[in-house]
């Protein structure tokens, strides 16, 4: 049997976010809000399924970073040192870039699909 999206969507997010166990049910819960964002987006016309793999790709894309920042919590500690053992992460600005390029890209697939949300201005017959 097919996965469905939604599976397949959380199967990639855990991959990438290297969720464990005990982060799954709360990886699944932001797969689904990022998977319902993102129908939201979908122009008038478009189905999920008209973009399928450009959708499960972002989708979990999108998760995988909003499961990373609230692992990092907003800080992160950058040295810790006891006796001979240092403990060291990587500075948050690089964790930021990172996550920032991921929903770029998850963006960047979508486009086509989605609208803008932005503002669109039109004449006004006087």
């Amino acid at each position: 049997m097919a996965e469905s999206m939604s599976e397949q969507i959380l199967a990639i997010a855990c991959a990438l976010s290297k969720a464990d166990e005990s982060e799954k049910s709360m990886l699944q819960m932001i797969c689904t809000a990022q998977e319902e964002s993102l129908v939201r987006a979908l122009k008038e016309g478009v189905a999920k399924e008209d973009c399928e793999s450009a959708f499960i790709c972002a989708a979990a894309w999108l998760a995988a970073a909003a499961m990373e920042s609230a692992r990092a919590g907003g800080e992160e500690v950058s040295s810790l040192s006891a006796g001979d053992l240092t403990v060291t992460k990587r500075s948050s600005d690089e964790g930021s870039k990172r996550l920032k390029l991921l929903r770029e890209q998850a963006w960047a697939l979508m486009r086509p699909y989605t609208t803008d949300g932005g503002f669109c201005f039109r004449g006004v017959e006087a």
